[in-house]
């Protein structure tokens, strides 16, 4: 079984992260559109969400792939020799 199917837990707690932020950002911009002011600042800082979702998800991704590239490797070597 590949790595990527073994352990997808960063890259899906990444991609839940960045869809939160992704909300955050939609409540506090929207607002501005309709004249009204200033958001508190647990909201705006619930938006830094998305960049810290965004690079785990990359993160687990590499990983998951770097893993499956040693995997498919070791196959070779020993398939070979």
């Amino acid at each position: 079984m590949p790595a990527a199917a073994r352990r997808p837990g960063l890259t899906r707690l990444g991609l839940a992260l960045f869809a939160v932020g992704l909300v955050f950002t939609a409540v506090t911009v929207l607002p501005f559109f309709l004249g009204q002011g200033n958001r508190p600042l647990w909201l705006n800082a619930g938006c830094l969400l998305a960049p810290i979702g965004l690079t785990l998800a990359l993160i687990g991704a590499v990983r998951a792939g770097r893993a499956d590239q040693r995997a498919a490797s070791a196959a070779v070597d020993q398939h070979v020799g």
